[in-house]
Formats: structure tokens, sequence, C-alpha cells
């Protein structure tokens, strides 16, 4: 049984995408594989049980068995950190760990454990990514984001803390890097990591499609209320605007899966919103993936009315346009269980450009190529 330590130079950088692709190949070679997130912070309440984002997804959507709790054994709610530097409890954090790894190892050929953020993060409650992945005996790849100066920096910055730890790196995976500079970017990644001691594991393209969220994510994630539309919310958002312009000009600005933020007073937005969503379906061409109205404001019962029958997806907001939108901006798409065709991008992506046999063969796993 081997243990791999997926961690990261910073946070959304790639490392649930990377441990999703790698979920799927193992399994795809025959591999008995596991998934464990020792400490979680975006956690939702699934079965009576506080777990991890990512172990919902790994759980609902390849069926690992096991209990969510085992996936997720440590979660952080809010406050448990300024309790915890008071009330220090490093035993009880990793006799929850423990038991649970012991419990999701059994009978597997590889468990990835999926860290959170940096090397450091987590050293406040005593278990940060270093200190867990040295307690597991976890061997690491780290995950950075797009670029070649500042990728390798913070690859080695955070080489230099699992050492510290005496946790082997086994090498690193440069993501989201843009594609019209790939070619460049991707002979000069993996030159530089050599340069300094780091198995280059793989460089992989940034694809907009896995940062996308549906109608249906903003409603839950922001807490935007659902006024009309409720059997169309999985239309994807491709782009957004803030429609506080003329209609005309909101017009132009209107492509296909576009999100309408507007104030719930606009009717003239509102009206040209639903105007070129359905001119859309007619002549194949842009249709509006939903509309947020802000300021508390709903148009008038017919205008309502007019949007229901539109099946467009409309979400109210009490804050105003500009809270609103900015928080639309700042919003962190994860994939979930649903989100099929995000699961089969990251697999491919893995697949032509992450190398599973260097990785398997510096954990010592051997290829057994069952069928599943």
């Amino acid at each position: 049984m081997a243990r791999l330590f997926v961690s990261a130079t910073s946070q959304n950088v790639g490392k649930t995408t990377t441990s999703v692709g790698l979920f799927a190949m193992m399994r795809e070679r025959g591999l008995a594989v596991h998934f464990i997130k020792p400490i979680g912070q975006r956690y939702l309440v699934r079965d009576d049980v506080k777990a991890d984002e990512d172990a919902i997804l790994i759980r609902d959507y390849f069926g690992q068995a096991g209990t969510l709790a085992d996936m997720s054994p440590v979660t952080i709610p809010r406050g448990f950190t300024e309790r915890y530097v008071y009330e220090r409890d490093r035993a009880a954090i990793y006799a929850s760990i423990d038991g649970a790894m012991g419990r999701i190892d059994a009978g597997v050929d590889v468990t990835i454990v999926e860290g959170t953020g940096h090397a450091g993060v987590g050293a406040v409650i005593d278990a940060s990514n270093a200190d867990v992945a040295a307690h597991l005996g976890a061997r690491v790849i780290i995950i950075a984001s797009g670029g070649i100066g500042s990728a390798i920096d913070e690859i080695c910055l955070n080489r230099a803390l699992f050492a510290q730890a005496g946790v082997e790196v086994i090498g690193a995976i440069v993501n989201k890097v843009l594609p019209e500079k790939y070619d460049k970017v991707a002979k000069a990644v993996r030159q530089g990591l050599r340069n300094q001691g780091i198995e280059p594991l793989g460089v992989v393209p940034f694809v907009s499609a896995l940062t996308l969220p549906t109608v249906r994510q903003l409603s839950e994630e922001l807490g935007f209320r659902v006024v009309a539309g409720h059997d169309h919310l999985d239309a994807r958002v491709n782009n957004t605007i803030v429609a506080a312009m003329t209609p005309q000009n909101t017009i132009a600005h209107i492509r296909a899966g576009t999100f309408v933020i507007t104030p719930g007073d606009r009717v003239d937005n509102i009206l040209v919103s639903i105007a070129t969503h359905l001119v859309g379906k007619l002549k194949d061409r842009a249709q509006v993936a939903g509309i947020l109205l802000t300021g508390g404001m709903t148009p008038d019962p017919t205008i309502m009315e007019l949007l229901e029958e539109s099946h467009v997806p409309v979400l109210l907001s009490d804050e105003d346009t500009f809270k609103a939108s900015s928080r639309v901006e700042r919003l962190t798409v994860k994939i979930r269980p649903a989100d099929r065709e995000k699961v089969r991008v990251a697999t491919e992506l893995a697949r032509k450009h992450v190398s599973l046999d260097k990785i398997l063969a510096a954990i010592g796993v051997g290829d057994s190529r069952r069928p599943q």
C-alpha cells in the first residue's frame, strides 16, 4: 500500500482536478485506489456528516467504498482555529486521521491524500500539510499554477517545508498554463524544475470549462434566491455582464451562456435579456444562461410571468449590483459530482499531460492493468 499526498503552492491551483484525474487513471490501470482529505476547510453536511467537498465529489462520482466520515475525518468549522490556539489538542486531530486512514487503507494499492493549500497551511492547528504528510509517511507531489519563474520559485519554497518535515517530494505538476504559451512554458518549466532537482511530472494547459459555474452553483454558493426558471438551473455560465447600460448596449454584450446582472427595477434590460434569449433559441444563437436581479427588487408580476415562461433561470439578491456582481466574480468554482463533463475533462487532461508511470514508480506501485 502506498500513500500519495497531493499538495499545492496555494489554493485554487488544481489539486482537486489533479486528484480526480489521478484517481480515474489509477482505476483504469486496475489499481485499487482510495481517497482521503484529512483536513477539510470547505465542507458540506451530507448524510448528517460534515465532509469536505472534494471527499463528497470522489465518493458520489466514483462510488468509493467507505464512509464520508473516514474520507473527511477532520473539518474546520468557523471559530475552530481561534479555540484551538488556546486549547491545543494535537492528539485528538491525529487520532481522527489515523482511525480513518486505518479503514481507508485496507486492501488498497494507493491512497490519494489531498492536502489543503500550500505546505504550511494548517500549522496553526498543528496539522500543516507537511506535518500530516510526515505523520502518514506519504510521498508528495506539488501542484503549481502556470508560469515559469513564480511556479518554480513557489515549488522550491514548498519543497523546503516538506524537506524540513522529512517528507520526500517526488515531483511537481504545473497546471493552468495558457494554451497560447503552452509550448514555451512547458519546455522551460521542465528544464527549470530539473535544474532544481525536482522531477517534472506534468504540465497541464488551462481549460476554461473547468472554471465555469452553473446558475445553480451561483445560487447555492452565494445564497441567491431562485424566483423563476427552477427547472433550468444547470445552465452553464460562460460570461457575466452587469446590465446597468442602455438596452441596445446590453444586447451587444450578450453571447452564449451570458449571466446578466441587473437591478430588479431595470425592466428594459430584463425584457431585452428575455428577447435575446428567445431569439437565440429560435435561430440557434446566443442564449442567456440566467439573470440576477439585485437590490431585493422583483419586477411587476406580468414581467415575472414572462420570465417564467421564457425558461430563463432568475435569481434574486438583496445586495446592490456592485456587491452582488463582485461576489459572483470572486466565486471559486469547485467540481461537483453532477459535473460529469468536468470530471471527463479533468481525467482527459491528466491522461494527456501527467506522467502516471513516473508517479507510480516513485511511490513503488506496479502497474497491474486489471480491467475494472
